[in-house]
Parts: C-alpha cells; structure tokens; sequence
C-alpha cells in the first residue's frame, strides 16, 4: 500500500525543472495536498495544430479520484498555469485552443479527489504548434475608380482559410484599422465604395482560417480613387447678342470628357441653376429683353459621372440693348402732305416706325427705310403730333423720339 503523505503550506511551493527547459512549477495553496496514493498520469500524448493542442492521457476509471488539473506554460510565459479543471474522471481527452502559431508549450497534469488531494504531476511534454498561415501570394489595388477602390487578390492555397481581413488607413495614418470581412476562402475581390474624388488609401489583407488564426499580412496595397475632372478655363458671355447671350469657352482635352454642365444665376442673390448640357464648348442662351444681363459658370463631367468644380466666380453676360431713339427734325406742311425728316442717333436702325396722333383716329406707319416720310393721308386744318422709332436687325424697337406738331 502506498505511503500517505500530506504536506500543507500557506505560501505558493515553486519547483522547477531541468535547466534546459527554463519553465517554472507553481501551484497555489489549494494544490499543497498532495496524496501520493493517488495515481500520477503516464503517457501523456499530445496532436496540435495552428492554435489548437489535443491532449490525451490512459484512462483511470477504478482509481479513486475526482477528475483533473491541466497546466499550461510556453517559453513566453515560463510559469505553468492551471488552464482547465476535468471533474469528470471518464474524460480522457482535452483540446486547448486560441493558441498562437509557431509558438512551444509545454503541458503537465495531476489527478485529484473529493478531499481535494492532488497526485503527484505527470512529466512534462513539449509541443510546438504549427507555422502560421502564409501570405496571400497576390494581390492588386485597382486606382482611379470613381469614388472607390477595388481590390483584388488571388485565393489563398490552404482550405483551412475561410475568410479574408481587409485593414486600411489614409495614407497619412499610422495605424490600420479593420475595414471588411469577407467569407468563403475562394471570395476574392473587395470594393470600398462612397470614396470621395482623390482619396488616397493603404491597404493590407490577411487571410483567417476556420479556427480565427490570421495568415502573415499581405504586402501593404496603395491606391487614389478617381480625380475630379478639371476646371472649365476661357469662359466668356456675350454682352451684344439681340434676345441672347452667347458663351464660348475652351475645349477640353480631358480624356475622360463627357459633356459640359452650363450653370446660370440673373442675381447675385439667387444661386447658379442648371439650364444646359452640352458636348460643344459654346453656348448661345436665349433670353428675352433688351439689356438683360446674366451670370454664367461651366464645368465638365466625365464618362464616371464625375463633375468638375465649377469656376470661383460666375461670367457675366448681357442681351443687347434698345437702339437709340431718332431725333425728329422737322414737320412741314406741303401741298401734297405733311413731310417728316429725322436723323438716327447710332448705326443699328434698318427701318422705322411713325405713329400720328391727333384728328379722328391715331394712325401707324410701318416699314420705312428712309429717314424721311410724307403722311398724305393728313386732312388740312388738323393739327397732328408724330413720333419716330428706331428697329434694328434683331426686331428691337428703341424708345420714341422726341414730338413733333404739324398741321396740313
């Protein structure tokens, strides 16, 4: 019969192995009792893998006992830690997980029964888990999208892999940050939409196999998102077009050019409105009235539907205005009428109108291209008033001239 021995301290009892291992025992004061009665574990066997290792030891169902202490340490943590308490002594498996790749530990155990009494520790076994997953092979950044960027990356060999991390970071940013998970190891590609136009990023992808271990990072990816077009240069508005104002800028040579946007604003206090699109680079605005004046500005928009900043201060234009009233001269009665003369004031007149008043009924004398006219339609001792008006080549008709009386 084995020899009873109980040993009880109030302080932690550390004992350490061969000096070639450099782990540290330590068991708190709960574990002291220790009942050598009770049986030690032998063959302790171990499987691992990336973060996973799988213990197993010979069953001890007849042994009075209550279950098991497992202890963990690694040469980053040389002190053994108790990381799982069995209080089944049917089980005779345990698998340890969340571990780290490529990383040593080392594993022990010790029975122990209702009175808490604890064996004496099984030797010491020594696993290294496997390497961590290797880098995707390869993978691009594709620049110049519209407002996105898109990655693309060829899958990951390993079918333990079942996702991908995407991290990024502006490119003055020191840390990355996660950005996406995408699912399904044969799921390659990522598009990182709602960018603004010229934004810079950088990029890394790690692989994640089905347990949560994270492959070694890809190469580092940079990309810009699409540039806005380029500002409209030479634009100018007409201030001499009859009904219109004519606008003429210079033709784009940006490779991307899809049409022009013209914008249009009749008060500093309103803001510009769209009134066309167009391909050419001019512009002819119709707009009624003499000496209406408008403010103009003009961008591009490419075949992405990006559009380009509008100029920082509009163009303004104006229709032309009324031609100058003739001056009237003289009104002279004659045995055959009353004989108008009159002189122009500018150079824009190309026929006159005559309105008469006075007598029974006013009357209007149209398509004159002389500067002179003879009313023989005046009834003698009637005295009439006229007025002579201006029409130029765009049908505008200036202002009355002065007045003048006459009597046949």
């Amino acid at each position: 019969m084995k020899k009873l021995h109980l040993i009880f301290c109030s302080v932690s009892l550390t004992l350490f192995l061969s000096a070639c291992s450099g782990v540290s025992q330590q068991f708190t004061a709960k574990e002291v009792l220790l009942n050598e009665s009770l049986p030690k574990i032998e063959q302790l066997k171990s499987l691992s893998d990336m973060s996973n290792v799988a213990l197993e030891w010979e069953p001890l169902y007849n042994e009075n006992i209550k279950g098991f202490y497992i202890y963990r340490a690694s040469e980053a943590e040389p002190t053994f830690k108790l990381v799982e308490t069995i209080t089944n002594k049917f089980q005779t498996h345990f698998v340890d997980t969340k571990l780290e790749p490529s990383t040593k530990y080392f594993y022990k155990m010790k029975s122990f029964n209702d009175q808490n009494h604890i064996s004496e520790e099984s030797d010491v076994i020594e696993i290294m888990t496997d390497v961590r997953l290797p880098a995707i092979s390869y993978a691009q950044a594709l620049t110049n999208l519209a407002n996105k960027i898109k990655l693309v990356w060829r899958p990951h060999s390993d079918l333990r892999v079942n996702a991908y991390i995407i991290e990024r970071k502006e490119s003055d940013e020191s840390k990355f940050k996660k950005l996406a998970q995408i699912k399904n190891r044969l799921n390659a590609e990522y598009i990182d939409d709602d960018l603004k136009p010229n934004q810079s990023f950088d990029y890394i992808i790690y692989a994640q196999s089905f347990d949560g271990v994270i492959s070694e990072a890809s190469a580092v990816l940079s990309a810009t998102s699409k540039a806005l077009p380029p500002v409209v240069e030479g634009l100018s508005a007409s201030i001499d077009g009859s009904n219109k104002i004519s606008l003429q800028w210079n033709e784009s040579n940006y490779k991307d050019f899809s049409y022009y946007k013209v914008y249009a604003t009749s008060s500093t206090f309103l803001p510009y409105t769209l009134v066309a699109k167009t391909q050419s680079n001019h512009y002819e605005d119709a707009v009624g009235g003499a000496g209406k004046s408008k403010s103009y500005k003009v961008s591009i928009v490419d075949i992405d539907g990006l559009e380009g900043p509008l100029q920082s201060e509009g163009v303004s234009g104006q229709t032309l205005g009324l031609p100058s009233a003739p001056s009237l001269i003289s009104a002279k009665s004659t045995s055959e009428g009353i004989s108008l003369e009159w002189s122009d004031n500018d150079d824009r007149a190309v026929e006159y109108i005559v309105k008469r008043t006075g007598g029974e009924k006013a009357a209007v004398f149209k398509g004159i291209k002389n500067k002179n006219m003879l009313d023989t339609n005046a009834l003698p001792g009637v005295e009439y008033s006229y007025e002579v008006y201006a029409i130029d080549s765009g049908n505008l008709q200036s202002e009355a001239s002065n007045k003048v009386k006459a009597k046949q």
